[in-house]
């Protein structure tokens, strides 16, 4: 069958890519404004005690996560069984990946733990890209892989943060203005246990520059220290619309690139991917793909299709 094209299939997702050493971008001096691609970010903040608590309570049930396009609600389905498998490679290639790379990593205090950071793009818009870090995101909590927090970083106007509804709640950008926010007060629960979203925020002017800036990205080593047993996914704009990708490239621990199957040409995937190189663990997602029985889960009654 052709998917729709508000209603994008699993993934099929091929191999990882491997790392390489030739990714690491060469040591550049901080800029005075921007971020350009291959810079460190500013020096790390102070450790802090562990694993901050989030507040209690949900503010986002099921019904807003579907309106938004979370499709592994309900029974087992082809399309619960595609996610777990491209989570499953996903946290594999994680937890076995070099954590030395340039960026946050490297800056960690030894003995420190930091939270894996997996930023979520694609080449161009309309490729599925929100919908598949949402999907992603929910489909590593609902199997309890580990906790996750969806970080919107993206300032398009039918955003995450948009589609369920909390445009008008403090988030990332508002971490920029006021240092005395704790990032896990800004952040919203959702109807999935260990599943949480952080909003794009209020604070448009920490953007006005145009793009990632140091601040933004300070703001975001903030999240991740004080919930340093959490993936974070960051939802960042696509890579040949926006420079934040590859800014943020070499501070991520992963790179995941939404690539849409027939529509998606070879030359604007391969200029995405040497935008986003200083990250040396790339993993590419096959989306809005034709999905037949004979090569996909969804063959037997059990998993909600009949034979």
């Amino acid at each position: 069958m052709v998917v729709p094209e508000d209603r994008p299939a699993a993934p099929a997702m091929p191999p990882p890519r491997p790392a390489t050493a030739d990714f690491a971008p060469p040591p550049a001096p901080f800029p005075t404004g921007l971020l350009t691609p291959g810079a460190p970010i500013p020096a790390p903040l102070p450790a802090d005690p562990g694993e901050a608590e989030i507040p209690d309570g949900i503010a986002l049930d099921m019904a807003v996560l579907k309106r938004a396009g979370l499709a592994l609600a309900g029974m087992r389905s082809r399309t619960t069984e595609e996610y777990r498998i491209t989570v499953g490679r996903i946290l594999r290639s994680l937890h076995g990946g070099n954590r030395s790379t340039p960026g946050l990593a490297s800056q960690a205090v030894p003995g420190q733990a930091l939270a894996s950071l997996v930023m979520v793009t694609s080449a161009r818009p309309g490729e599925g890209k929100s919908f598949s870090t949402l999907n992603l995101a929910a489909s590593i909590a609902q199997n309890g892989l580990s906790d996750v927090l969806l970080v919107d970083v993206d300032g398009k106007p039918r955003s995450l943060t948009t589609l369920l509804g909390l445009r008008e709640r403090q988030g990332l950008l508002d971490l920029v203005g006021n240092p005395a926010l704790r990032p896990e007060e800004l952040v919203v629960r959702t109807a999935i246990p260990g599943f949480s979203v952080l909003p794009l925020g209020l604070n448009r002017s920490a953007t006005a520059e145009g793009g990632v800036t140091r601040a933004v990205m300070g703001a975001i080593d903030r999240v991740r220290r004080r919930l340093p047993r959490h993936v974070i996914m960051l939802d960042t704009a696509p890579c040949l619309s926006t420079s934040d990708p590859s800014t943020l490239a070499p501070s991520v621990d992963m790179v995941v690139m939404v690539v849409e199957a027939g529509r998606t040409q070879r030359s604007e995937l391969g200029a995405a991917l040497e935008l986003v190189r200083a990250c040396p663990n790339i993993t590419m997602v096959l989306n809005k793909v034709r999905l037949t029985h004979r090569h996909s889960f969804g063959s037997y009654y059990y998993f909600g299709y009949p034979s």
